[in-house]
């Protein structure tokens, strides 16, 4: 079945979008509502398929919520390559004892189709949903199949505009929300995360060597080291020339202080295609979410001021914050 089978892949393409949890968007519920009038049901659904939930990215004639994936029929959608469609759930021995044909909302028929990624990943599905047996034709399901194109072409648009497009990281404008997202979770549930900046070192001294061009390069191959390196749910994202923000999801500071070590490693071991002789490295700021932190912006510069103090010791060294709720603390952790 190919690339249907593996979900670590899949998982990391409806990552790439950064769109999970995300509030209502235009381009979306336009579609869904088409969905609903097109083929008059009570409900149209676009859905995104996470580890172990279904996400309502956007719906006509329900509420936008998570439900998990188990017992979803768009969970069987996304593992086929077509429209998925069921006609009468309650006379299929497949379909009949699920309960969501047997309980709310008493779902008869289904057609569903997958949001196929360009690079053959099912993230998702739109899917239109009766209360009634309903048989669709081949234009009903080439239709549905045309309009699940339509919305990722739209996911697209989305990730081009939140995407660097020289080091495929976070533009500043995205990584700055994934932050505040992450600081409206942290303090619902008290949960350790880490923000690490980092600036690379001497690049205009790369810049005058070898050529701007080259430059480019350092930045686009640094950008690939780190985000092989770092976790799936980890952030990274371009802050403004070449500094870097990553946001470690979830992460102790003792967590983020090794994590942090083996990325200042992976950068000075890295070598660059046409110059193997070059050499770069990074100066890095850890900055544990503290609620001293009012914004997003406010954390990005707790942790630029280490940065700042890491390159004024030396550079190619992390420095972290040890008393992160206390203003004015001034003191850090040095690490070469």
């Amino acid at each position: 079945m190919g690339k249907s089978d593996d979900e670590e892949a899949r998982l990391a393409a409806l990552q790439r979008y950064e769109i999970l949890d995300t509030g209502p968007e235009s381009e979306f519920d336009l579609i869904t509502d088409l969905l609903r009038s097109i083929y008059a049901v009570p409900l149209a659904v676009m859905s995104l398929i996470d580890g172990d939930r279904l996400w309502v990215k956007s719906v006509q004639g329900g509420e936008r919520r998570e439900v998990p994936r188990c017992d979803t029929f768009c969970d069987v959608t996304i593992r086929g390559k077509k429209v998925l469609q069921i006609v009468d759930a309650q006379s299929d021995p497949r379909y009949r004892d699920n309960p969501y044909v047997r309980g709310e909302p008493g779902m008869r028929s289904y057609l569903g189709a997958p949001l196929t990624t360009p690079d053959g990943y099912n993230i998702g599905t739109l899917c239109v949903i009766d209360t009634i047996p309903r048989d669709y034709t081949s234009v009903d399901r080439e239709v549905l199949a045309n309009l699940a194109k339509l919305a990722v072409i739209h996911l697209e648009l989305r990730l081009q505009a939140t995407e660097d497009q020289q080091t495929s990281a976070s533009t500043r404008r995205a990584f700055l929300s994934v932050l505040r997202r992450a600081m409206e979770r942290m303090r619902r549930a008290s949960q350790n995360s880490t923000l690490v900046t980092f600036d690379l070192d001497h690049l205009r001294d790369i810049n005058e060597t070898y050529g701007h061009a080259f430059g480019d390069v350092v930045l686009a191959t640094v950008a690939r080291t780190i985000r092989n390196t770092i976790r799936r749910g980890d952030h990274l994202g371009r802050l403004g020339g070449e500094e870097f923000g990553i946001f470690l999801e979830g992460a102790a500071p003792d967590v983020a202080l090794r994590v942090t070590e083996r990325l200042r490693q992976a950068i000075e071991d890295t070598r660059f295609p046409g110059h193997p002789e070059a050499r770069v490295t990074a100066s890095f700021g850890i900055a544990p979410c503290s609620l001293h932190h009012a914004t997003a912006e406010a954390w990005v510069a707790a942790a630029d001021e280490l940065v700042r103090s890491a390159k004024s010791a030396g550079r190619n060294r992390s420095e972290m914050i040890l008393d992160p709720d206390r203003e004015g603390a001034g003191s850090a952790l040095r690490l070469h």
